[in-house]
């Protein structure tokens, strides 16, 4: 540590006398924790490092400040470049982006982060470096819960017709769910947060950063529009639920973490339909009889006086009936193969049906 520094300092020393005179103080340095720098064990967070204007005078826009960090063998460091003047003790906060993430893990459980900060003119090097402790720990509230859930696209979902298998339901493309902070931790931006996306028993995990600063009762808003890891959409009717669930590490009540939508696929097939008959027989003639079967019931639908006769592949006749208007007669009883219907009404010719009962 004590050779980063003087490599810190020769720096300095290069260009002092090619700025104005400043001072510039290390004053915070933060991660995502609580107010007791508890971090979750488990946690792969950015770094944050705040400074302080000291000097009576103004740091001019586009001058640029040296940064850095250190734990361990770990350094992350940068220059920043003002967008502004920074006046007379005003504060500016650098976070360390994704690239320099630290893992709370059980082996790191006390964390002691060093951070320094000079403009290249500093006078004062006495307050360029701030030290403060982390602790990873098990038992903070780290408590992260879904909340609403939007599916974008496609918009056709809810109650979309399979109509008896001959349309197949629209997969997702995009949707939008927001987590929300319900807990103690305050997450820098960056930070990775873990969540999990399922319909039914297809579960996919995903990860991504937490676009900015969120402490308690804030959210991070996810839209997901990468169909390869959205879950799929079951192709029969039934009622169903896409949820989503947190999975942020040490989660004290894990039981309130997940939240769901509710979307239907529906089947308005109607075996009853006679466009849905399937061994209709087109009408010739008003004085035809209609006949089909559903379910093993062969349906005669007739304004006359008629018999009925089955008969198998054999030419037996294995059943017959007299019936006069609609009649209904279970086939229930018969072995699965090919039979013949045949309709004989007074004074007209037979009618004949072929059926194959599954």
């Amino acid at each position: 540590m004590r050779s980063i520094l003087l490599t810190f300092l020769s720096i300095l020393t290069i260009f002092h006398t090619s700025f104005a005179q400043s001072d510039i103080a290390v004053t915070d340095i933060s991660a995502s924790s609580d107010v007791n720098n508890w971090v979750p064990e488990g946690l792969n967070t950015t770094l944050g490092l705040t400074f302080q204007n000291m000097d009576s005078l103004p740091i001019a826009a586009g001058d640029s400040i040296l940064v850095s960090i250190q734990t361990g063998i770990f350094v992350a460091d940068a220059w920043i470049v003002l967008p502004e003047a920074m006046d007379t003790m005003a504060t500016y906060t650098h976070n360390f982006g994704i690239d320099n993430r630290v893992s709370f893990t059980s082996s790191m459980d006390t964390a002691v982060l060093i951070g320094m900060a000079t403009h290249l003119a500093d006078s004062n090097l006495s307050n360029n470096q701030w030290e403060e402790t982390f602790y990873a720990s098990t038992i903070i509230n780290n408590d992260w819960h879904a909340g609403p859930i939007t599916i974008n696209k496609p918009s056709n979902l809810n109650f979309f017709n399979v109509d008896n298998g001959t349309n197949i339901p629209p997969q997702l493309s995009e949707i939008e769910v927001s987590l929300i902070n319900n807990g103690t931790v305050d997450y820098l931006e960056g930070t990775l947060i873990e969540y999990e996306l399922y319909v039914d028993s297809d579960v996919r995990q995903l990860s991504g950063n937490v676009s900015t600063n969120i402490g308690n009762g804030g959210s991070s808003v996810r839209v997901v529009s990468n169909r390869a890891v959205l879950p799929s959409i079951p192709d029969s009717a039934g009622t169903y639920q896409l949820c989503a669930r947190p999975l942020t590490p040490n989660d004290l009540t894990p039981e309130n973490n997940a939240a769901c939508m509710v979307f239907k696929i529906i089947d308005n097939f109607d075996p009853e339909d006679p466009d849905n008959w399937i061994f209709a027989t087109e009408d010739v003639k008003n004085e035809e009889a209609k006949m089909f079967v559903t379910n093993r019931n062969l349906t005669i639908e007739s304004n006359f006086n008629y018999s009925l006769e089955i008969i198998d592949l054999s030419g037996k006749i294995i059943r017959s009936e007299n019936h006069r208007g609609n009649s209904k007669t279970s086939m229930a009883d018969l072995s699965a193969g090919i039979y013949f219907a045949r309709v004989i009404q007074d004074n007209r010719e037979p009618q004949t049906m072929k059926i194959l009962l599954p």
